[in-house]
């Protein structure tokens, strides 16, 4: 077999997989599930980088669906909010509209180098056309992502765009994010509660000095909390996920004058007894996109204007924690 392939003749839970493959790599995406990756997988040592729910198997979903419900785990894309509600008069869905919509597809290129695929969704609430090219080079440890959204309305368009990928974790696993400043979403996703709104990434603390937590590092599911977090002022573009025992790590590196903050959401049991780690760079902030759009710290697209970028999944190995993660994805 081919050291590079795409193969479309897989189900899983009735739902169809689309394969790629190298030789380091293999990516499961689910058309059908909001071109959600289900597993991205580093082949030498057969490690899955991405966390499954263990309580929910991927199935398809009507727009408007509750997200939390649904959550099957795997990597997301969430476009163009993220609580629900009325957005300048119109109610946009749970998580957005993208993730609950089956996705086409088609092969763009297989050869003896590289392949690549293309998907692409039709919003039904928002005017819009998103795409994706998802490719992979041959010797390359790099999963790489081609986004492309048209707007194709009268009117130009404020919204959020945020990378969802829920990440398999462990007590040995690290969590580097180059930002400096960080506040909680909310106090009840906050273990500090009321007591601290905000912090320098990533170190935590209470007034009395009850209470120290370094958020790089990630709790055993024992301890039972949960914690929301906009990781801000970021100093480049980048996060990753590092288990410091094996030494091997998955990092996203992206333009930062897009995805401006790294949201951080950890179940450490604390969540539905579910354990995992979401790094979420998102273009918005807060979570509201409606205070998002009046502080302009949001996405924006005029109309029929177009939005192109790249972003570059990379695994690297060796490592305990992460310095920096640079444009071509190499890791120090």
């Amino acid at each position: 077999m081919s050291d590079i392939r795409v193969d479309t003749n897989w189900k899983f839970c009735d739902l169809r997989v689309i394969v790629l493959e190298n030789k380091y790599l293999k990516v499961h995406i689910l058309p059908e599930l909001g071109a959600k990756i289900y597993d991205l997988i580093y082949k030498p040592s057969n490690y899955n980088f991405l966390w499954h729910n263990p309580r929910i198997l991927p199935e398809k979903v009507s727009l408007g669906s509750n997200y939390d419900d649904h959550f099957s785990g795997g990597w997301d894309v969430l476009f163009p909010n993220d609580s629900p509600g009325a957005v300048r008069g119109e109610n946009y869905p749970d998580h957005g509209e993208v993730w609950a919509q089956s996705w086409k597809f088609e092969i763009t290129e297989v050869s003896s180098e590289r392949c690549e695929i293309h998907l692409w969704c039709m919003g039904r609430v928002t005017p819009t056309l998103m795409e994706t090219w998802i490719s992979l080079e041959k010797e390359e440890t790099k999963v790489r992502f081609r986004h492309k959204l048209t707007n194709y309305s009268l009117k130009s368009l404020d919204f959020l765009w945020k990378l969802h990928p829920a990440m398999y974790i462990s007590p040995c696993h690290r969590i580097d994010v180059p930002g400096r400043k960080a506040e909680f979403v909310d106090p009840q996703w906050s273990r500090f509660g009321e007591k601290v709104k905000s912090f320098d990434w990533p170190m935590a603390k209470s007034p009395d000095g009850s209470l120290v937590k370094d958020y790089c590092i990630v709790d055993p599911v024992e301890s039972g909390h949960k914690d929301f977090i906009y990781v801000k002022e970021l100093k480049s573009g980048w996060c990753s996920i590092t288990d410091t025992e094996k030494k091997i790590g998955m990092g996203l590196a992206f333009p930062e004058d897009i995805f401006t903050t790294v949201w951080l959401f950890l179940t450490y049991g604390g969540w539905r007894n579910l354990y995992t780690a979401i790094l979420e760079p998102c273009m918005a902030y807060p979570k509201d996109l409606e205070t998002a759009i009046k502080t302009k710290n949001c996405g924006h697209i005029e109309s029929k204007g177009i939005l192109e970028f790249e972003v570059m999944a990379t695994v690297y190995t060796g490592l305990k924690s992460v310095k920096n993660i640079d444009k071509v994805g190499t890791v120090t």
